[in-house]
């Protein structure tokens, strides 16, 4: 309920591990929520790191009208690909008596969805233009959420698309732009197609990697779940 101004990174820390107190690693970034229309709506959304396999903990986000506590089951309020988000909402707009049925006809629900949909695209941006080095730093470990929202929803995509990274195999980050101007010169086939390689492995296909590199081609890594789609 407090201000974002009048809040410190270890106070939202603090509540964190308040929150979750099994949890011992620091999340990765978090956004405070505090919208008054047009609808109310205050909460601290947290990005953890995500664990390689698809970790989905649900159930993370626990839902709040006027600090009662409604649900932690909040599919339909929060788009899926967030659900991999933890933290608490408050929203007075959101009745108690919420099934599911009733949150997916809602219109205020539905406001509410899009504008945390927004505002996580937003902060990520903020993040990136602020603070590159060490966005690229925590890059692997939110890059699955980034990948798993760009793929299921269209308006985060045009957001993402932005700051959205991929590394090459010597461990360098672009964005889509950058990494299609870097290459164009040598990897611009005789039909005018820009040309993308790509290896999952990096030691498995050393060998591969070493001879497009020789032919001054660079090569993408991609060994996350989601890269390739």
């Amino acid at each position: 309920k407090k201000k974002p101004t009048d809040l410190k990174d270890e106070d939202y820390m603090k509540f964190y591990h308040e929150l979750y107190p099994m949890n011992f690693e620091e999340p990765l970034f978090y956004i405070h929520l505090n919208v008054d229309y047009p609808f109310n709506l205050t909460g601290i959304l947290y990005f953890p790191k995500i664990k390689s396999n698809l970790d989905v903990n649900k159930n993370k986000i626990q839902l709040y009208c006027n600090q009662v506590f409604v649900t932690d089951s909040v599919e339909g309020i929060v788009p899926e690909y967030l659900m991999l988000l933890h933290g608490v909402l408050d929203s007075p707009d959101i009745p108690l008596n919420v099934s599911r049925s009733y949150l997916q006809s809602d219109s205020n629900v539905k406001k509410i969805s899009s504008h945390i949909t927004k505002k996580v695209g937003d902060r990520l941006a903020e993040i990136f233009k602020n603070d590159r080095s060490e966005f690229e730093k925590k890059w692997d470990d939110i890059k699955l959420f980034i990948e798993f929202g760009m793929m299921s929803d269209e308006k985060f995509y045009e957001k993402a698309e932005k700051f959205a990274l991929i590394k090459n195999t010597e461990g360098k980050y672009f964005t889509f732009e950058e990494y299609k101007k870097k290459i164009e010169p040598e990897q611009t086939d005789k039909d005018k197609q820009l040309v993308y390689l790509y290896a999952t492995d990096v030691e498995d296909q050393y060998s591969y990697i070493q001879a497009a590199k020789g032919k001054g081609y660079d090569v993408l890594l991609m060994d996350g779940q989601l890269d390739i789609h």
